[in-house]
């Protein structure tokens, strides 16, 4: 699906659709920042 089919159908959602898909993204982020996978500082490079 090209960029601007994604942004069409998106722009087509009712506003609880869109509420739903960006409480499954935060659901995701939370997740993954939870796993340690995202967010932390590389542990070689840092201090």
């Amino acid at each position: 699906m090209s960029k601007q089919e994604m942004r069409k159908r998106l722009a087509s959602l009712s506003f609880s659709e869109k509420v739903k898909i960006l409480e499954k993204l935060r659901d995701r982020s939370l997740a993954l920042a939870a796993s340690g996978l995202v967010g932390g500082r590389c542990p070689q490079k840092g201090k």
